[in-house]
């Protein structure tokens, strides 16, 4: 058995996977926090077959890893580790969702929810003015977008130029040549 001071959470934990030791747990923790066969059980069983022939210790350790109660709780945090990691919502998923006009469609649908006049639904009102103004900045500065456009092919010298041809260099305003 384990010699390690344990919880109560851990002996419940035990019960609740039907585990006969609590370093079946231990080790099922270990490894779903990705640690390898040999280390987790090092840990979990304080050495204890370390002095077995390799066949039997390997033997011994693949039996514990194919137990279903072990398979569980290494499924389970796993899982769980995975959800936090990223909640299940893919990059598209959420840009999407954090569009502006996502947003303000939920918006819109809360603030029909919410009754009239209340705080709630001046602060909902509130935010759909701040994300309308933000829009239609958005908007404006791609109206406001100033195109230049460039000749193709420059004038070598001063007699190749358009203004020089036309008498309205600054040069030639000011009678110098």
């Amino acid at each position: 058995m384990s010699q390690y001071p344990l919880s109560v959470a851990v002996h419940t934990l035990k019960k609740k996977y039907g585990m006969s030791d609590p370093a079946y747990l231990i080790y099922a923790d270990l490894r779903a926090a990705g640690w390898s066969q040999s280390d987790a059980w090092n840990v979990a069983f304080q050495g204890k077959g370390l002095n077995w022939a390799k066949a039997e210790l390997v033997r011994e350790m693949a039996k514990l890893e194919a137990l279903d109660s072990v398979q569980t709780r290494i499924a389970e945090l796993k899982g769980e580790r995975d959800d936090k990691e990223n909640d299940g919502i893919s990059p598209e998923e959420l840009a999407r969702e954090t569009s502006k006009e996502t947003i303000l469609r939920k918006l819109v649908i809360a603030e029909k929810k919410a009754k009239y006049g209340s705080p709630d639904w001046l602060k909902i009102v509130s935010l759909e003015a701040d994300y309308n103004k933000i829009k239609q900045d958005e908007i404006d500065k791609e109206n406001n977008v100033i195109h230049y456009y460039l000749p193709v092919s420059y004038p070598r010298s001063c007699r190749d130029c358009l203004l020089f041809q036309n008498g309205q260099a600054d040069f030639q305003k000011n009678g110098k040549q």
